[in-house]
């Protein structure tokens, strides 16, 4: 399913008048544009994470992904839709509620759990997570286990550890209690050609006494080809 993103941007006819010249009208446009802007990578950042069932507005999110429910359709296709000749399901969707505890045990559980096959790029290499539970970890680590120091990460907004292989990074947009196992080769996004953060022109609107809007447009989706590549747990202090 195509998502429809958009974030907004609105000049009102009543702002120009207390405008002095061209200069603070391009300003005053530049500041409307930066609020879309950051309110679509808001919406996208947030979204990531959701549950089943959220509307065509917000992404197809982690949660979504890694559902348990055999029946709840995640890509049009539902767990119990496919069975293999072994008897598994290979569309099976893994959140663990089960009470767990941030250590090196809970990590080693996660990436056996997201193991899809031996060797390299096999298992999650990537753990979201929030910051509480980042940090619990960090407090448990033994002096001999490497903490990263990646400009990128660093860039990204993210604090990350590295440990037992996979890159362990705190996001403000993950929800409590929550630990994520991915794996990046068989995650991603799914963009449209003519919806990768296009700018409408800015027009009237209607009815109005000259206000004028624009609207950045993402079109897309999370997209996922093997849910047994992830695994998550919902109950974790």
């Amino acid at each position: 399913m195509i998502t429809k993103l958009f974030g907004n941007a609105t000049i009102y006819r009543i702002d120009t008048l207390k405008n002095a010249g061209k200069e603070a009208d391009i300003k005053l446009a530049v500041q409307r544009i930066s609020s879309a802007q950051k309110s679509i990578t808001a919406l996208l950042a947030g979204s990531i994470y959701d549950l089943p069932g959220g509307d065509s507005k917000r992404l197809t999110g982690l949660r979504a992904l890694m559902n348990e429910s055999t029946t709840t359709k995640y890509g049009d296709i539902a767990e119990a839709d496919l069975v293999a000749s072994d008897g598994t399901y290979p569309w099976e969707g893994k959140m663990s509620a089960d009470a767990a505890t941030m250590d090196l045990a809970l990590i080693r559980a996660g990436k056996r759990g997201s193991k899809v096959r031996d060797g390299v790029g096999g298992k999650a290499n990537i753990v979201m997570t929030t910051e509480t539970l980042r940090d619990t970890l960090e407090g448990i680590l033994q002096a001999q286990q490497r903490f990263t120091n990646d400009t990128n990460k660093a860039v990204a907004g993210f604090d990350a550890l590295h440990v037992s292989g996979v890159d362990i990074f705190a996001d403000d947009y993950c929800p409590a209690s929550h630990v994520l196992f991915l794996n990046t080769n068989h995650v991603g996004f799914a963009i449209h050609a003519n919806g990768y953060f296009v700018r409408e022109k800015w027009s009237k609107i209607p009815d109005s006494a000259g206000d004028r809007t624009m609207k950045i447009l993402w079109d897309g989706n999370l997209v996922c080809n093997n849910r047994k590549a992830f695994q998550g747990y919902s109950n974790v202090s």
